[in-house]
């Protein structure tokens, strides 16, 4: 590593991709688990490459230095190949400065995410500057983004078939070109329900529900959107949109239209709202999308970061989209009719946040006109 990176490394605080150390003891098994956790934890995290930087104070971030003879990379390598399951794949390097040395593992971000560790079967992640136990939903969330679930086919067990509109099934078979009756088998196939093998029952998946459910949020009840209003005096302060994916839609931009006339702030809106209701993190139970109207922007907070590997952003829930581009018969949702230059030369630069400490996704939108001719 060149010394430019890592001094600009130092002169940050510690997150989910970096922590400091004083030192490195591999000698002690104590101290090889405490490596094998502590670069599990950041393997695991989101966001690109992290570091482990040795030699240094993590509160003074005074160099202290390390015994170059102990940072030995083929022991460093044999821990984590050993220990984690599977093998992180790293670098081990040294560089001198002041006449001290600092030892850095560079944690390279990969698709084979989530790591853990063999003895215990732990998984771990960062929260902040500490390393902590990944929770359920945790895990599950970086199975889907590597591709190794889907939530759209997670079967919803206390719901039965007779929660879905039948009515609205029948529409999307006609318009994907199949008339065959609607039976099991095909529900199945298409993904809209699912069968439990070790007792043959067929529940609705978490897809079949959000596209084609009676009342979704029964059963996921934190597949709704929040709109909270500190403007409009005449609307309520707070609005709950609920139902299928197309009904929340409908009822917050109906809300939402209620309070802006333009038809291009409009339209951004709708098509920034219809992207956090698709691409959302549904595994992320304890969230629900927010929308905050606010005096001159409206904010749009959506549960699930962005997440890039390969330097290629992976979109969730492409089998939600893909049967909402054929339930969208109007094309009044999922098709983008302004022009985003157009429009920040009106209102002023779109923001957003992707905010991987919090697993959030935020769009800042300008709603005061500014001049423009």
């Amino acid at each position: 590593m060149e010394l430019q990176k890592l001094l600009s490394l130092i002169s940050k605080e510690e997150g989910l991709k970096l922590d400091f150390k004083e030192k490195l003891n591999i000698e002690t098994e104590s101290g090889k688990k405490e490596l094998a956790k502590d670069i599990c934890a950041i393997a695991n995290s989101k966001g690109g490459r992290g570091y482990l930087i040795f030699g240094i104070e993590d509160k003074s971030k005074k160099i202290i230095g390390i015994n170059k003879q102990e940072f030995n990379e083929e022991k460093i390598q044999q821990i984590i190949s050993t220990r984690i399951e599977p093998p992180v794949p790293i670098s081990v390097d040294t560089v001198d400065f002041n006449g001290k040395t600092i030892g850095i593992i560079t944690i390279f971000n990969t698709d084979q995410k989530p790591f853990q560790l063999r003895e215990t079967g732990a998984f771990y992640i960062r929260r902040g500057s500490t390393t902590d136990y990944m929770r359920r939903d945790e895990i599950a969330s970086i199975f889907q983004d590597v591709g190794l679930l889907s939530i759209d086919q997670t079967p919803v067990i206390k719901s039965k078939l007779k929660d879905l509109d039948f009515d609205k099934i029948m529409e999307f078979f006609k318009l994907s070109g199949i008339n065959s009756p609607v039976d099991n088998h095909l529900l199945i196939s298409a993904g809209i329900a699912s069968k439990i093998n070790d007792s043959n029952e067929i529940h609705p998946t978490i897809g079949g529900m959000l596209l084609f459910g009676k009342n979704p949020d029964i059963f996921l009840p934190y597949a709704i959107i929040i709109i909270h209003n500190y403007i409009n005096n005449c609307l309520p302060k707070i609005y709950i949109s609920k139902g299928t994916i197309l009904d929340m839609l409908k009822n917050a931009i109906n809300f939402i239209n209620n309070i802006y006339n333009d038809i291009l702030l409009r339209a951004v809106i709708q098509d920034y709202l219809c992207k956090a209701v698709i691409y959302r993190d549904y595994f992320c139970i304890n969230r629900c999308i927010e929308v905050y109207i606010k005096n001159n922007k409206i904010e749009i907070v959506n549960p699930g970061a962005a997440i890039k590997v390969n330097n290629k952003y992976i979109k969730h829930n492409l089998w939600l989209y893909s049967k909402l581009l054929t339930i969208d018969k109007d094309k009044e949702f999922l098709y983008k009719n302004y022009n985003k230059q157009i429009f920040e030369k009106k209102y002023g630069k779109i923001k957003s946040y992707n905010i991987l400490s919090d697993n959030l996704y935020k769009v800042i939108i300008p709603t005061i006109c500014k001049n423009y001719e």
